[in-house]
């Protein structure tokens, strides 16, 4: 295993606050391991007077977002403003997380020829410290823009995510490299991510060839029933659905129960382009569908399309080791003249709202 200079670094600092890192490579499709403990020890003065602790919430609060799109006009405000500009808003929205996911939608490259499609999506590398000054901790990248610009620029979007620290599951080398998944220690409890495509213009892994992970029922078991048994909580993005519909397919029905009934915990669903409902399977959450978070969105779109793609928010899962995982929604809108998110007045949250309704059993 080869330790870059970030896992040196991760080291350097277990070693100073007692939490162990472990890295591993994902090249080989095996699953990734890594500590994200913060605790630290902290020794009492002399003749201090004792304090009783006070009871540790065993809850891991994740926050997860929608597609988030840093190519065509995004680039350019990033490029004016600061790679961070696309999160300055709704950093309020962002307060009490553990954990925060979202789905990347596009590519981190300057490199390679656009595919034969509709849209195509790029960001210079170096944008991709966006993330991280955000917060985010991982990115879901089985969907049908990782691909773009070929292989290479899938291979440059990897690399730029890891450089800037941010994790990435659902795309890989080859096919077992992109159903790897990853396993974080959270606060103490261990949290598995897998992501798989089901957007046939897909650019898909195959066994010897680089893509991202296609998504199907028996693949989606398979994983789930792999990465269960090293984790606490399971979580499974779905790229999947209609474009602009509310309402869930087929599709997303069959991958989303096939994650639960082999052990995951949350489905958090993206593609539609807008907000759909959530849902209750056994003891899961599945979340169809959250929307844009971060998409070049302008006037001209909301006089065309309407409010529906604007419309967008933070969800909160909480994870608890004795019950079944919660949610909660901290509504947001994409302003249409700034081009980035920000928290939704009382009448966009209404909205929001209504759109993520709970789906009766």
């Amino acid at each position: 295993m080869r330790i870059g200079r970030r896992a040196f670094l991760q080291s350097t600092l277990a070693a100073l606050t007692g939490a162990a890192v472990a890295c591993a490579s994902d090249a080989s499709g095996d699953v990734r391991i890594e500590r994200r403990a913060t605790s630290s020890v902290v020794a009492a003065s002399p003749g201090a007077t004792a304090v009783p602790t006070a009871a540790v919430d065993p809850a891991i609060r994740i926050g997860a977002v929608g597609d988030l799109m840093f190519a065509r006009d995004i680039t350019t405000l990033m490029l004016q403003h600061g790679a961070g500009y696309p999160f300055e808003r709704v950093r309020p929205l962002f307060e009490g997380l553990d954990f925060l996911v979202g789905n990347m939608e596009g590519t981190f490259t300057t490199r390679g020829l656009a595919l034969t499609k509709a849209y195509t999506f790029r960001t210079p590398p170096e944008l991709a410290t966006g993330l991280t000054a955000a917060g985010f901790d991982l990115v879901a990248l089985a969907n049908n823009h990782a691909f773009d610009f070929g292989s290479v620029s899938l291979e440059d979007t990897l690399a730029a995510l890891q450089r800037a620290g941010v994790v990435s599951v659902g795309a890989g080398t080859t096919e077992a490299a992109a159903r790897a998944g990853y396993v974080a220690e959270v606060r103490g409890k261990r949290v598995a991510a897998l992501s798989y495509s089901g957007v046939d213009e897909s650019g898909f892994a195959t066994p010897g060839g680089p893509g991202v992970a296609r998504a199907t029922v028996e693949a989606v078991r398979e994983d789930v029933q792999r990465l269960a048994p090293l984790a606490d909580h399971v979580l499974v993005f779905m790229h999947a659905g209609v474009e602009y519909t509310r309402a869930p397919s087929d599709l997303q029905r069959a991958i989303a129960y096939a994650a639960i009934e082999s052990g995951a915990d949350v489905v958090i669903g993206s593609h539609p382009h807008v907000l759909q409902g959530w849902e209750r399977h056994h003891d899961g959450l599945i979340l169809y569908s959250l929307g844009n978070f971060v998409f070049d969105l302008d006037t001209d779109d909301l006089s065309n399309f309407g409010g529906p793609p604007f419309e967008t928010a933070v969800a909160v899962l909480t994870l608890r080791p004795d019950a079944p995982p919660a949610v909660e929604f901290r509504p947001a809108y994409i302003d249409p003249i700034e081009d980035r998110p920000r928290p939704a007045t009382s009448d966009e949250a209404a909205r929001v709202m209504a759109a993520l309704r709970e789906i009766p059993r």
